[in-house]
């Protein structure tokens, strides 16, 4: 694995060189040797160092973006599971600090990396950030945001643009939104959150967006099916039902094989 340095314009460590070199190396180790990094060796307490800083979070998170063509199919278990660490560590400050553009780099990198079709996601299931919907909400529009900035092929002033531009720019829009609506809807029903929220988390969204109904219901037929009180009430009474019958078929059992006994 090699890298180019360069720095992140956000950098605000002493030595930004210093930070992005570091970052290379470190996952140069990580992908390239089979050797378990020691939690107590000096490369990981510089690494737990530097990821307490934001510039440090951002150089492991572009960096595990780069190296993602290289070694998406890794092929030793050791280096799996030392990356899945890796994204723990970085995950568990993100939530302290309120990195939210880190950690949802991290986020979609973490369904892309995988060994012998186990991914990454699978080992970071229990981390309390996937629990919190600040993290879900700021992460969707974030990621909104950037495609935007990324895919917008007009910059002309709102009031400067043609009727035609303007149509053009709300369906990019709209395609943008859709898009990672999909992918986060995908992402929350991956790491189990709870169909409820899935469905306030996607409602919410709904009502800053311009989709159309027809992609609407797409998106809430690609979500959990969230069930109602009255249904809810409807199936824990058939369940009783279904164990007293249970019971009560047990205690006539019981009874007659009594009697034979007799």
């Amino acid at each position: 694995y090699q890298r180019r340095v360069r720095v992140s314009d956000s950098c605000t460590c002493p030595e930004p060189n210093t930070c992005a070199q570091f970052m290379i190396t470190y996952l140069q180790t990580i992908f390239d040797t089979s050797a378990a990094i020691s939690p107590f060796s000096t490369l990981r307490e510089q690494y737990n160092k530097l990821c307490m800083q934001e510039c440090g979070r951002r150089e492991f998170a572009r960096n595990v973006t780069s190296a993602r063509s290289s070694y998406m199919l890794l092929t030793c278990e050791n280096r799996f599971l030392q990356l899945a660490a890796n994204f723990a560590t970085i995950l568990h400050i993100c939530e302290q600090e309120d990195d939210i553009e880190s950690a949802k780099v991290l986020m979609v990198l973490a369904f892309t990396y995988q060994w012998e079709g186990r991914f990454v996601y699978q080992e970071l299931m229990t981390l309390p950030i996937w629990s919190s919907m600040r993290f879900w909400n700021a992460a969707f529009l974030h990621a909104v945001h950037t495609e935007r900035k990324l895919r917008s092929s007009n910059n002309e002033c709102f009031s400067r643009q043609t009727p035609e531009q303007r149509a053009e720019s709300a369906e990019v829009h709209k395609n943008i939104f859709f898009g990672q609506m999909s992918s986060f809807i995908t992402n929350m029903t991956a790491f189990e959150l709870p169909a409820r929220e899935i469905s306030e988390f996607r409602e919410k969204m709904f009502v800053m967006s311009e989709l159309e109904e027809e992609q609407k219901d797409m998106l809430r037929q690609l979500s959990p099916a969230v069930l109602d009180e009255e249904t809810a009430f409807s199936l824990s009474d058939k369940l009783e039902n279904l164990r007293e019958r249970g019971r009560s078929f047990l205690l006539s059992m019981s009874r007659s094989l009594s009697s034979e006994t007799d």
